[in-house]
């Protein structure tokens, strides 16, 4: 996973409500660092807010989640927790209101200070790789894709290879005309920025959201089957080959059938290697993704240890 931190919202006058323990669920599976933001504090009476913190707390304190929860009041604790979100064991809670500004300036100095999870400096040396986001048809422009830098450094007119291609899956060569960064046109986008990039002849249809740009040195290939280390969270019953579930996988969603498995079933707290086959079209996936698969109140985390990389003649069964 790209991102550095994740943020939950609390209504103060709602309370922890079922999705927020969903997003909590997500960056527990995927150990991403998590921090809440108490949110509409203005409107809601002491004696409620005071139950939102307590229930949230209680919450943080399960062994399936042992996080201590901080609540942050002042410049100090900000430091304090800026210092030590990386440490998996805190997690900040902030109480805000957009109608008075009450906490806003914490929470902003607490994003100014967050540290970096990725070592992205090293990142730049390697081949350029721009996973695609969302896609937009500007007039005047063109195609044009909005996306995160995994790794290299984009500048205009880089030939990059793009795919999987919606029809045959293939990779097929594309350039870039401008970089938009921030909204300002800018000569170069490097890893860990998230950027805007024109591309030439190429048409909206021929790109979808989970599409990816990279460099032809690392000679790409979609794969419709990759093998994973799995763990299953929850499951009423047992899971067996042929089961199916959506695979989230960076900004990829698609249902996949478990093909095979080294174990007879799994049930809840199993770990597994197994190998999954996307249904609708191969994509591509690299060793080492971190991912999460969900069907009904079915959850589990699991990596990527290999992809497939079949011939030219493979197709879903």
């Amino acid at each position: 996973c790209c991102c550095c931190c994740c943020c939950c919202q609390v209504g103060a006058n709602m309370g922890v409500v079922g999705m927020c323990k969903e997003h909590l669920g997500v960056a527990l599976a995927l150990k991403v660092p998590v921090f809440f933001v108490i949110t509409k504090v203005d409107i809601c009476p002491e004696h409620v807010l005071k139950n939102t913190v307590q229930s949230l707390a209680s919450i943080l304190k399960k062994p399936g989640v042992r996080k201590k929860p901080y609540l942050v009041r002042g410049h100090g604790e900000v430091l304090t927790a800026a210092r030590n979100i990386t440490s998996d064991s805190l997690a900040p809670i902030f109480l805000t209101s957009a109608v008075t500004g009450k906490g806003l300036d914490l929470v902003r100095m607490f994003y100014s200070l967050l540290p970096q999870r990725h070592r992205w400096v090293e990142a730049q040396s390697q081949a350029a790789e721009f996973i695609i986001d969302e896609t937009f048809g500007v007039p005047g422009v063109g195609t044009v894709v909005a996306g995160t830098v995994k790794r290299g450094v984009i500048t205009p007119n880089t030939p990059l290879l793009l795919g999987p291609d919606i029809g045959d899956g293939t990779f097929k060569s594309a350039s870039i005309k401008s970089i938009h960064y921030k909204r300002l046109p800018v000569g170069q986008v490097v890893a860990g920025q998230t950027a805007a990039l024109a591309l030439k002849k190429v048409k909206r249809a021929q790109v979808r959201k989970g599409m990816v740009l990279v460099d032809e040195r690392l000679q790409p290939a979609a794969s419709w089957e990759f093998d994973a280390d799995i763990a299953i969270l929850t499951h009423s019953t047992t899971i067996q080959p042929r089961y199916q579930a959506v695979i989230h996988c960076e900004i990829i969603r698609q249902a996949a059938r478990v093909v095979a498995m080294d174990m007879e079933r799994l049930r809840s707290g199993d770990r597994a290697c197994v190998r999954f086959r996307f249904l609708q079209r191969p994509e591509y996936i690299t060793p080492g993704t971190r991912f999460v698969f969900r069907e009904g109140r079915t959850k589990g985390i699991g990596v990527v240890v290999a992809s497939e990389k079949p011939s030219a003649s493979s197709t879903p069964t």
